[in-house]
């Protein structure tokens, strides 16, 4: 960059050489000689902004001159905005303003028009007296709809002439001892005001103008005020993902055998280490985990324990090597959320205990949440049985299971952390409270807040709320606080909000206010940043929290231990409301057509278990046909030692890919935006299931008589035999074949049945030839076979239709030699 576009540090001068401000604004000075001339110029600016009328401010220098304030500066969102060529966009600033910080701001700016903008200037102004009186009053002025004042200018800064469609970035720096700066005596948030304005007209004689309104942050350092006790604040990451995908490589040697070979070498004599080391609870969840997970036995116990029912989703993940995967940017993600939790060791952690599982090094935890990130606060307990057909049960979710599965993935089983119930895409309910409190969960957490539409003042963000199944403590997130740290503006016509610097600038500045609004009053805050969150905005919004003066950071015991904002009746009520203003009808549409998806492919896996694999009668017969160490065809395919090594019973096979399923449907009831996605994945693994069995193509027919025979050949690409029957129908009444065949096809191998084609004429027919499984029902591809029938007089009954014409030929020329003939012949 040029000289021009270096640093600079500016200050008015006499009012006879003050600048003009190209009819954008008169000057404002603050007189500060003496106590009583300052208060003086701090009651004639309030009443400026509530009255509306004109005011006069003295110059510093000089004590005389006058310029009228509504000449001075006017509504960000009026004259200029709507005919701007210039877009302003915060990249960074001072979020937090000390005794020796100075103030640095850097902008982009972007030229909308269809012209150069020629040479300009940006100027950044503010108002060192100015106290906001109101969230509206901060919202009004991010929204670029307030009249304040800037008289306070802190900096100019040249900016070259920018070409249609280009951007520009622009640091301006005031120092310290900036005499504006350096003015302020009061701490708080101040408005800011960014405009730039080309040093002449252009062709159209209108001057290019842009304007943004953000916030300039003062702290109490170096100030002689009273000091107020800090205001507490817990900012919370939760540890979860949405970038859960089929890994096909893993896939394939799922379905052929080749993972659970690795896997049942490799954890032979890690399961005998690991058994003695296991709490008897953990013990015996995995001795009873397979009840729900074969389909060829699908009952379970009743009366088993939740925590017996199904093995920790820990281990599903080992047992199959990690099939369901994360992306690479979610991997990506980790690294960057490591290097976020070990520079900023304030910051709280609610872990998924599957994402923690993937990690690559030591991740540090505070508290844990449902497995999966699963969607409680949408579930509803009529829909149960939806759920369960889906592949995803209430042990899967709840405390117990949530805990034992925290510690799988920590690697330490005395580490007992507390988990919460975290919020899922809709506001929590009574109901889903309650189903939350009886799957002992016995705190919520709420990332957006609870009283966003109340217009209470900032308080304790936790609620105590008796339910049917118990009482169940709710950690509501500050709205506003909140909102800006998971990237979002508080409103639509926030325009310098639409950045991270310009978020940062409006949290520490609303952080400000709230502790300027009830200085001793004792609160706690919980902030939330989001699943997904940007981690390099995470880290600047740390950086500016850590050094506010104004706030303390604190963890979750310290907000759960704070006596509750709101309890009984009055907490229900809220939680009511708030369930009222944030129900989702076409949220509960596409819940209903992803738990649809994931019953249909799990009934497929299923079917599979109990209408195709092989039963041990089924095999006996044919030893072709046997699994495991009997497969004779093993030598021949090369694969007889992962054969040998392969368990006999292929339930424990199929209960891998039955956990691989509803580890996907897991997710996929948690990932709102990505949900689609995963129950097509979940069931592109039940398609592959049934290819697995597939008709080999067959070369067309031709017959030369009246009956013949027509093979099919079936391969079978699984580890385990297949029983399954294959149909045949023709679309001829005088071409057709038998109807069904009965087939036992080997492990990773094909065999062949026969039809039997009867013809009655020559002629031509197409064979429809598809696979049924044992209970009647088609799956799979069909296949299609020509046959061409060119019948010849070569059998039995060929020759006894000649011999008959023959015979009646004979008959006939017998008849006209022998009748009497009439008189007239």
């Amino acid at each position: 960059m040029t000289d021009s576009h270096s640093q600079a540090v500016t200050s008015y001068q006499q009012i006879g050489s003050a600048p003009q401000r190209v009819g954008l604004r008169a000057y404002f000075g603050i007189h500060t000689s003496t106590c009583t001339s300052a208060i003086l110029g701090f009651l004639l600016c309030l009443c400026s902004v509530f009255v509306g009328l004109p005011q006069t401010h003295a110059n510093p220098a000089s004590g005389d001159g006058v310029y009228p304030a509504a000449d001075a500066h006017k509504s960000a969102s009026g004259r200029n905005r709507d005919q701007s060529g210039i877009k302003l966009t915060l990249r960074s600033s001072t979020a937090v303003v000390s005794k020796t910080s100075g103030y640095t701001v850097k902008v982009a700016i972007t030229n909308t028009s269809d012209q150069a903008s020629g040479a300009g200037t940006l100027s950044v102004d503010t108002n060192a007296l100015y106290t906001f009186s109101s969230r509206i009053d901060m919202q009004d002025w991010a929204d670029g709809g307030s009249h304040i004042p800037t008289p306070n200018h802190l900096v100019s800064q040249h900016v070259d002439s920018i070409q249609p469609g280009q951007s520009l970035e622009v640091t301006a720096s005031a120092a310290a001892d900036q005499e504006q700066l350096a003015a302020m005596n009061t701490w708080g948030p101040k408005p800011l005001l960014l405009t730039y304005s080309n040093d002449k007209a252009t062709d159209s004689g209108k001057p290019l103008l842009g304007e943004a309104t953000t916030f300039l942050t003062r702290s109490s350092d170096g100030l002689t005020t009273a000091q107020t006790p800090p205001m507490s604040i817990s900012m919370l990451l939760p540890l979860a993902s949405t970038g859960w995908s089929l890994d096909q490589d893993k896939v394939k040697q799922l379905m052929t055998g080749q993972q659970n070979n690795k896997q049942s070498s490799k954890s032979e004599k890690e399961s005998t280490e690991n058994h003695s080391q296991q709490t008897p609870s953990a013990s015996a969840s995995n001795s009873q985990s397979a009840s729900r997970c074969q389909p060829t036995q699908c009952t379970v116990d009743s009366q088993q324990d939740n925590s017996q029912s199904k093995n920790s989703r820990a281990e599903i993940a080992t047992q199959t090597q990690k099939v369901v995967n994360l992306s690479q940017s979610a991997i990506k993600q980790q690294e960057h959320q490591i290097q976020l939790l070990e520079h900023h060791n304030k910051l709280n952690t609610l872990a998924d205990p599957l994402y923690v599982g993937y990690f690559n090094s030591h991740v540090r935890v505070d508290a844990g949440m449902q497995p999966g990130a699963f969607d409680m606060s949408t579930y509803s307990n009529q829909d149960a049985a939806h759920y369960n057909s889906a592949g995803v049960e209430d042990e899967d979710w709840n405390a117990q299971t949530a805990s034992h599965e925290l510690q799988d993935s920590l690697g330490d089983n005395t580490d007992t952390k507390p988990v919460y119930a975290l919020q899922g895409h809709t506001s929590w309910s009574l109901d889903s409270l309650t189903q939350a409190r009886k799957q002992g969960y016995t705190t919520a957490v709420a990332p957006l807040g609870l009283d966003a539409d109340s217009g209470t003042s900032a308080h304790t963000s936790k609620y105590t709320v008796p339910t049917d199944a118990g009482e169940i403590t709710v950690l509501s997130a500050q709205q506003e606080l909140s909102t800006l740290a998971q990237g979002e503006p508080t409103s639509a016509k926030a325009a310098s909000e639409q950045s991270t610097a310009g978020q940062v600038a409006r949290f520490m500045a609303q952080s400000a206010f709230y502790q300027m609004e009830q200085p001793y009053a004792e609160r706690a805050l919980l902030v939330c940043f989001g699943n997904n969150q940007d981690t390099g905005a995470a880290s600047m919004l740390m950086d500016a929290v850590e050094a506010a003066s104004w706030l303390q950071l604190d963890n979750l015991d310290t907000l759960a231990k704070a006596q509750p904002y709101a309890k009984g009746d009055q907490a229900r009520e809220l939680i009511a409301q708030e369930s009222k203003n944030g129900s989702d009808k076409s949220k509960a549409g596409s819940l209903d057509g992803t738990l649809d998806s994931l019953t249909a492919s799990r009934k497929d896996i299923e079917r599979f278990g109990t209408a195709m694999l092989a039963k041990p009668k089924q095999t006996n017969s044919s030893p072709s046909a046997s699994s495991g160490k009997s497969d004779a065809q093993a030598l021949a395919r090369q694969d007889a030692t992962d054969t040998a090594r392969r368990s006999d019973d292929p339930r424990e096979w199929l209960q891998s890919v039955t956990q691989v399923h509803d580890t996907l449907a897991l997710h996929a009831l948690s990932c709102a935006d990505k949900a689609g996605g995963l129950a097509d994945a979940a069931r592109t693994l039940a398609d592959q299931l049934l290819n697995g069995v597939q008709i080999k193509p067959s070369e067309s027919v031709t017959i030369v008589s009246e009956t013949a025979k027509m093979p099919v050949t079936l391969s079978n690409s699984h580890p385990y035999p297949v029983a399954v029957r294959v149909s045949s129908k023709t679309d001829s009444m005088e071409i057709v074949t038998t109807r069904t065949a009965y087939a036992v096809i080997p492990a990773n191998s094909e065999t062949q049945v026969t039809f039997t084609i009867r013809v009655a004429t020559a002629g031509q027919a197409d064979a429809e030839i598809a696979l049924v499984d044992q209970d009647g029902v088609p799956f799979g591809q069909t296949r299609s076979t020509h046959i061409t029938s060119n019948l010849r007089l070569s059998d039995m009954s060929g020759l006894l239709i000649v011999v008959l014409a023959l015979l009646f030929g004979a008959l006939g020329l017998w008849r006209q030699f022998t009748r009497k003939k009439d008189p007239d012949e």
